[in-house]
Order: C-alpha cells, then structure tokens, then sequence
C-alpha cells in the first residue's frame, strides 16, 4: 500500500492524478479503466478540497492499495474535514435536463457507477471514503502468456537433451519446431507489444531505461546459465570443447533479453520521433524487408559476426562456427512492433468488438498457418523444415506474418477457454502471466545446470529419450514457475514496502 499526504487544494490535484496513475502502471488495465478511475480521483479530491474545510486549508490523505485475486485497486481519501457522507445523499436525475434537475451530486453518481465498490465511514475524526475498482485484463493475452512460459523449460529441455537428429522426430521435433516454434518465441515477444501498449510508462525516457535495465538483467543471465556453470562443469570434467569453446559465443550472443533491451532501445528513438503504433509497425515492416536479403550473413572476423548477429541473421555456412544470433533485432522487431498495434487497437474497442474479430479472425488465421507449416515440413522448405539451426530465427518477411497469423489463432482460441474458467484459475493464469520475465529467468538457470552440469558430468553426455526429457522438462517448468511467481511476489512486497509512504 502506498500513502500521499497532501494539502486539500484544488491546485495540488495534478500531482494527487500522478500519484494514482504512478500505481496503476503495473495493472495493465485499460485506457476505459484509467480513464474512469481519474474521473473518480478527480472528483473526490476536488470535493475534499472544496468543501472538507472551508474557509481553512486541511490535509488529505490518499491510500493506494493494489490487490490480487480478483486483480484491482482500492484507493481510499481521508480527511479530517467536516463529517460528511457523500453516498448518503440521493442519486440524480439523470434522465431530466440540467436546467430540470437539482444541482450537485453528479460527480458522486460517476463515480458509483465507474467503481465496482464505494464505502464511507466516519471514524475517529476523519471521513474515510474508499473506491474500488477490479481491472479486466486482457485474459486471452494472459492464458497465452502463461502457457509459453510454462512449456518453454520443458522446450529447452528437449533443444539441449536431444541430439541434432533427433530434433527432426516425434516429441523432439514437436516441443522445438512447433511449440517452440511459430507458437511459443513469437508470442513471447508479441506480447511484449501488447503490454508496452497498456502502460502509461512508454515515453522515449521510459523505455530507454527499462532498454539498459533489461540489458543489465540479461548480462546477470548470461553469468548464471552461462559463465558459471560453464566453469563449474570444465573444473569437473576437464572438457573444454564442451564448456569453454562455446562459451564465448553463447555469452556474448543474442537471445530473447538481447533483443527486447535492442527493441526497446529502438522503440524509444521512435518515440522521440512521434510515431503512432501503425506508423511504427510500418517502419518495423520496412527494416524486416531490407533484414531479410541480409540473412545468414557470415564475415571472416568473429567478433564482429557476433556483434551483427544481434541486428541481422548471421550464420556460418560450413556449420562449424556457433554464434547465437537467434532473435536479430531488424527481423524481429516487426513481431514487437505488431503487438504494440494490435494492443493499441484493442484497448480503444468493446468486448463486443474483440470478439467478433477472434470470431472471424482466428479460425481463418488458424487454418492458413497450419496449411502453410505442414506444407513447408512435407516438403522441406521454410521455417519448418529448411537446413540450418537458424532457419526458424531469421525469418523471411512471409514468415514473420505466418507467425503473426499463428499469434492471432491462439489468442482467439485462449480467448474462448477463457470464457469457461473459474475465477480462481484465472487468477493463477494472471499471477503467472505477471511473473513471465522471472519465470523465463529461472527457467534458463534451471535447464541449463540441470542438463549442462548435473546430467553431463554425471553421465558424460546430455542426451536422453523423449520420456525421460518430458518428464524432467515438465518437472523444470512447475519449478520455474514456482521460483518465478515467487520472487516476483517478494520483489513486489519490497516494492510497496519501500514506497509505503510519500
């Protein structure tokens, strides 16, 4: 819970609306809910600092309180002004004319209508007025959230428990081409969209920050599923093809955290710019064009391949060199960009709206990537069945909107199981959706001591069956999320406690 003491003045009310929407940032709600939720603010505070002490200056207090379970917030106004209970006077006549009805008690109505709940009581002293209001997050967007995280251990297992062969077959080929394919990375990263879309936070400083942020977090990554274990596993076996050959490569390479530290960083330069979302995702369609005659680009100088491979496809053609250049930021950014307008568009449209577009939408979406998907596997080709371990990371610009079509028919189809769901499942769906970064974290850190340290030291090699890795991977995945939600829960505790009062 966080607390603002402030004088009970009309003009302190831009900096009691700063305070609200500063805890609202993390809620996601909708700019529908913000905007309600700023009436509301607007219109208590204007009443305590109107009337509370007239003709003297008091002070208001203000509780901000984010709950979960349902999720929402709770926002109570206190003061020791003149007893007075706004909800006890009776409710307007909205149907008559402005000039037909009584004057007064307007605000009071909005805002009833605007909370789900409106308490007053007077105690010691002091009004105590409290509104609350439940966020209706996007649950279909959440459902798809928390399904990739979950599976994405048990992806990783079967990547680093599967021989390269093997990868092309049964349960291998299904959790690392399709789950781990056009249905899990592109999701990750098309939400990413969605959510910068929801958050108030998204100026060109903002993101800026949040870019050298993520970078820091990815480097602390890197250090724990990377460089240590690394170490640990070449001071136990001696094997240094295996641990220290790599290494480099894999510390210094690109993957998801890489990316969003890049897009962010690039987002913000477009921010500055003044670019709509659409106009963004045009100028992300023209940078995937140009990426895409770049891709498997290979330079003789090492260093510099790995720097490229975080901006373009890059790739040795000879297969002997390793440099992780799996999501490169000029193919990539279309799918972040994508997200972002498709979340613009859906917080500025009605439930009805949505679903008559997952209506019409997503089966049609369904059906034309699954066609195209099989038809590439059959026959070899794409991203589903060409050489390479890359094929699927450097996307042609076709591909990218197959994976865009793949994106739209899972979030009609989460839409729709949504609708079956008890609350308190929803609620789990939210908390884990919430916790996404801290789940994928712990999920790397699982995967890769597990495999790289435990397994190969022991047995002095990786490989396992498909049942064998199914189980382990279905086992890392409970515990990532686990660890995820709960560090996320602390971290969040340290958060309020710190900010308890202002």
């Amino acid at each position: 819970m966080r607390e603002l003491d402030i004088q009970a003045l009309p003009e302190n009310l831009p900096e009691v609306l700063t305070f609200v929407k500063e805890n609202l940032d993390e809620l996601e709600c909708t700019e529908k809910e913000r905007n309600q939720i700023e009436v509301a603010v607007e219109e208590i505070f204007a009443n305590i600092a109107g009337y509370a002490y007239d003709p003297k200056i008091g002070t208001a207090t203000i509780r901000v309180e984010l709950n979960d379970n349902p999720l929402s917030v709770s926002m109570s106004f206190i003061d020791q002004g003149k007893q007075y209970d706004p909800l006890a006077k009776p409710d307007p006549n909205v149907k008559l004319s402005a000039s037909e009805r009584k004057r007064g008690g307007l605000g009071i109505f909005m805002t009833k209508k605007f909370m789900d709940e409106v308490d007053y009581e007077y105690k010691d002293g002091r009004n105590i007025l409290t509104l609350r209001k439940v966020v209706l997050r996007q649950p279909e967007v959440d459902m798809t959230k928390a399904l990739v995280i979950f599976f994405l251990a048990t992806i990783h297992a079967f990547v680093e428990c599967s021989t390269d062969d093997a990868l092309w077959h049964g349960l291998p080929y299904f959790f690392d081409s399709i789950l781990g394919g056009p249905w899990a990375a592109p999701m990750f990263i098309f939400s990413m969209g969605i959510g910068l879309a929801f958050t108030t936070r998204n100026k060109a400083k903002d993101l800026f920050i949040r870019s050298i942020n993520i970078f820091i977090v990815g480097l602390f990554l890197n250090v724990l599923r990377f460089l240590i274990p690394s170490l640990v596993g070449y001071a136990a076996t001696y094997d240094a093809e295996f641990y220290l050959e790599r290494l480099p490569y894999l510390f210094f390479g690109n993957d998801l955290l890489q990316f969003a530290a890049l897009a962010m960083l690039l987002m913000s330069f477009m921010k500055l710019l003044k670019l709509t979302p659409w106009k963004i995702f045009f100028v992300a369609l023209g940078i995937n064009i140009i990426a895409m005659f770049f891709n498997d680009l290979w330079l003789d100088n090492m260093p510099l391949n790995v720097i490229l491979g975080h901006f373009v496809g890059v790739n040795d053609p000879t297969g002997e060199e390793i440099v992780m250049s799996d999501f490169p930021l000029f193919i990539w950014f279309l799918m972040y960009a994508s997200g972002l307008a498709f979340g613009d568009h859906i917080k500025h449209i009605t439930t009805a709206q949505k679903e008559t577009f997952y209506k019409w939408f997503s089966i049609p979406c369904f059906i034309l990537s699954t066609s195209v998907y099989i038809f590439e596997y059959y026959n070899q080709f794409g991203m589903m069945g060409g050489p390479g371990a890359n094929v699927f990371y450097h996307l042609t610009t076709p591909e990218m909107f197959l994976c865009i079509c793949t994106e739209f028919a899972m979030l009609g189809a989460c839409y729709y199981i949504c609708k079956f769901l008890p609350a308190k499942v929803m609620g789990v769906i939210e908390t884990i959706s919430r916790a996404i970064t801290s789940v994928y974290f712990a999920q790397w850190v699982l995967v890769w001591w597990t495999v790289n340290v435990f397994i190969y030291v022991i047995r002095g090699d990786k490989y396992l069956g498909s049942l064998p890795t199914l189980i382990l991977g279905l086992i890392l995945s409970v515990a990532s999320v686990l660890i995820g939600v709960f560090y996320q829960k602390q971290l969040k505790k340290r958060k309020r406690g710190r900010n308890s009062v202002i």
